[in-house]
C-alpha cells in the first residue's frame, strides 16, 4: 500500500513538470543592436586606357557616320506681285500692274511742320517770346517762309476782338473770345445804312463795317465797336501754317493760324 502512494505521487509529480514544461512563458525575440562601428570597404574605379590610333580605326569602322542628303536645290521663280489683276501682260516679268484708282486725301489746311528750335531763320525779334513758350503752337505754326512786314495800319477794338486795316485793302478781323479769324484780301463796298446799336457801343463804319456787316460770322463772333477807328504800325510775318501779327501801339501779339483758329493776344 505505501508503495502505490509512492508509486502514485511520483506520477503527480511527473505530470506536474510535465504540464509546467508546456506552460513555460514564451520566448522573445533577441534584439539586434547595430555595430558602433561599420566596417569599410575600399572600392576601386577602373580607368579604360587612352584609346590608340588602331583603337580608334577599329571604333570607327563599327560605327560607320550616317550619309548625309545633299542640300535641296531651290528652282528660281517669277516675281509675285500683289495688286489687281488687268489681264495678261504682253510681257513677261514687266513689273508690278495696280488698279487701284489713288485716294483723295482730305482737304488740311494745317500740315505737319518743324519744331520752332529747328527752323533755319527764328521769328522776327518785334513779335517776342511769349507766344513761342507754347511748344505745341509754335511747332503748330512751323518755321518763318518770308521776312517781317512793317505796315501803316488802323484798328477798332469790339467787346470780343479787335480789327485791323492795312492801308491798300487787307483787313483782318480777329475774334479774341470765339479764337477765330478772317482775311479779307479786299474789303466790300462800304454800306452807308445806319446801324441800331445798343447804348454804351458803336457801330463799326468804313471798311470796318463793310466787313463786319458783309462777311458771315464776323459779327457774332466780335460784336459792336467798343472805341473808334485809330491809326497803328503793324508787323506781320508768314510761316509754313500761318502768320504773326504784332500792334505796333499795345504791343499785343496774335497766332493766326491757317486753318481759320486765332491764339492771342500775347
Amino acid at each position: 500500500m505505501r508503495r502505490l502512494f509512492s508509486l502514485w505521487s511520483l506520477c503527480l509529480c511527473g505530470g506536474t513538470l510535465f504540464l509546467a514544461a508546456c506552460t513555460s512563458a514564451p520566448a522573445v525575440p533577441p534584439t539586434l543592436t547595430p555595430p558602433a562601428v561599420l566596417p569599410k570597404r575600399l572600392a576601386t574605379v577602373y580607368i579604360s586606357p587612352t584609346p590608340d590610333d588602331l583603337a580608334r580605326q577599329a571604333t570607327l569602322a563599327a560605327n560607320p557616320p550616317t550619309a548625309t542628303a545633299p542640300p535641296a536645290t531651290v528652282t528660281p521663280t517669277a516675281t509675285a506681285y500683289i495688286g489687281v489683276f488687268l489681264g495678261e501682260a504682253e510681257s513677261l516679268d514687266e513689273g508690278p500692274l495696280f488698279g487701284v484708282e489713288p485716294v483723295a486725301a482730305l482737304p488740311t489746311a494745317v500740315v505737319p511742320a518743324t519744331l520752332a528750335s529747328s527752323c533755319p531763320s527764328p521769328a522776327d525779334v518785334v513779335f517776342g517770346t511769349r507766344w513761342a513758350e507754347d511748344v505745341l503752337l509754335s511747332s503748330t505754326l512751323g518755321c518763318p517762309i518770308e521776312g517781317v512786314s512793317a505796315i501803316s495800319g488802323t484798328l477798332q477794338i469790339f467787346e470780343r476782338g479787335v480789327m485791323y486795316f492795312r492801308t491798300g485793302g487787307e483787313v483782318w478781323a480777329i475774334g479774341t473770345s470765339a479764337g477765330q479769324w478772317w482775311y479779307v484780301p479786299s474789303a466790300p463796298p462800304i454800306n452807308p445804312a445806319d446801324i441800331p446799336v445798343p447804348e454804351g457801343v458803336l457801330p463799326p463804319a468804313s471798311v470796318f463795317g463793310a466787313v463786319w456787316r458783309g462777311i458771315p460770322g464776323v459779327q457774332d463772333a466780335l460784336g459792336y465797336a467798343r472805341t473808334t477807328e485809330q491809326s497803328t504800325p503793324l508787323s506781320t510775318q508768314k510761316f509754313q501754317n500761318g502768320q504773326l501779327l504784332a500792334d505796333g501801339i499795345s504791343g499785343q501779339v496774335f497766332v493766326l493760324l491757317a486753318d481759320g483758329r486765332a491764339f492771342g493776344p500775347y
